[in-house]
């Protein structure tokens, strides 16, 4: 994000927050909505595009503020529509976001964080270690730039986002939860919280948090194995909360929110797409409110794990559905631009960028709202 650090971002603050931080510049706090409502409704770039704000009160913004937009330094889109951007904050630090499509659907997936900490073997961005936690302004202006991507090319509106990107979102439920409510907020965006869906590699504890904080929004769990062995080689936070562990926070979870639990199901060729595991997960999962997401892996070459054949899932597939499970297959999408599931990274993949005739920085225009 281009920001000093002196100067605030105007796009990190709620509006309550806001509200409370212009009366302490000697400002009246109605003037929080309008700013918001610039912001989030009308997409500003910049302080100037606010033309109902009193040129005083622009001038004061200006003194100790910015907007927050950020720095667009890579943008590249798939054959099949998908779209993704590398932006870079003010230290050279790079995070992606990805527009996926289907249908009339358009769902932005976003990233919480530079990195992850968490380390599943099967995903690149594990690979990267944490660098940082990214702000709710950094998040919730991920948003900001696919819904203008969206516009100024025609497309259907933006219908879902999905905190699936680089990072895990539980790590920075702080940021992740106040970037919701900056998005859900009537007066700006106002994205319905059930169209918004949270996912975690299985952070136990801070599980039943996102439930009593924010119930209307969803939960997936990334299941990705079927035993506690086999979960604590592809993902190591299987040591520290294992199925059991995980599966009853989801319990809890969906009890407490009445939503169903969406596990999230990584198919590794040899590994956690076999007749044996699929067997097994009907066994942790059947007769629990959920329902089921599977996706192949993307593999890539700096991941030692083997993609499944098309025929090994659909093995798996069958053998679940005959179970009466609710599962849905998920089609790979951007995987010519390493925007897929599992294939975000910051190493530079040396393939030529697809330019759309996008410019980050267009200019909102007063009364249209995108």
């Amino acid at each position: 994000m281009t920001q000093t650090t002196t100067k605030k971002s105007l796009s990190d603050l709620t509006q309550d927050e806001l509200g409370a931080w212009l009366q302490e510049l000697g400002q009246p706090k109605f003037r929080a909505a309008q700013v918001q409502e610039w912001l989030w409704r009308h997409l500003a770039t910049s302080l100037e595009d606010m033309t109902n704000l009193s040129k005083d009160l622009r001038r004061v913004l200006a003194e100790h503020a910015e907007v927050g937009v950020l720095n667009v330094v890579d943008e590249q889109v798939s054959v099949d529509g998908t779209a993704k951007w590398a932006f870079q904050d003010a230290k050279g630090l790079k995070f992606e976001a990805v527009l996926i499509p289907d249908d009339e659907r358009r769902t932005a997936c976003i990233s919480s964080q530079v990195g992850c900490a968490m380390g599943c073997t099967f995903c690149r961005t594990g690979q990267m270690g944490l660098v940082r936690n990214l702000s709710a302004g950094e998040i919730a202006q991920q948003v900001a730039h696919v819904r203008r991507y969206l516009a100024v090319t025609d497309q259907p509106p933006l219908s879902n986002i999905v905190f699936m990107g680089m990072g895990e979102p539980m790590q920075n439920l702080g940021s992740v939860l106040s970037a919701c409510r900056i998005l859900t907020n009537p007066k700006g965006m106002g994205m319905a919280p059930r169209r918004i869906t949270i996912s975690t590699s299985g952070l136990v504890e801070r599980i039943a948090e996102l439930g009593d904080q924010a119930p209307q929004i969803h939960l997936a769990i990334s299941l990705n194995s079927s035993n506690n062995a086999m979960r604590n080689e592809v993902m190591p936070v299987n040591k520290r909360h294992d199925i059991q562990e995980l599966l009853a926070a989801g319990d809890e979870w969906s009890r407490k929110t009445g939503w169903p639990v969406t596990y999230e199901y990584v198919l590794i060729g040899d590994v956690t797409c076999t007749p044996e595991a699929a067997h097994e997960v009907i066994g942790l999962l059947r007769h629990r409110n959920c329902k089921l997401n599977l996706i192949p892996l993307n593999a890539s070459d700096d991941l030692a794990l083997r993609a499944p054949t098309e025929h090994e899932v659909d093995g798996f597939d069958q053998i679940i559905r005959a179970s009466g499970m609710t599962v849905f297959r998920r089609k790979p999408k951007g995987k010519d631009i390493l925007a897929a599931c599992g294939q975000l990274a910051r190493k530079e993949s040396g393939r030529e960028a697809v330019k759309h005739p996008y410019k980050s920085g267009i200019k909102a225009q007063p009364g249209v709202e995108f």
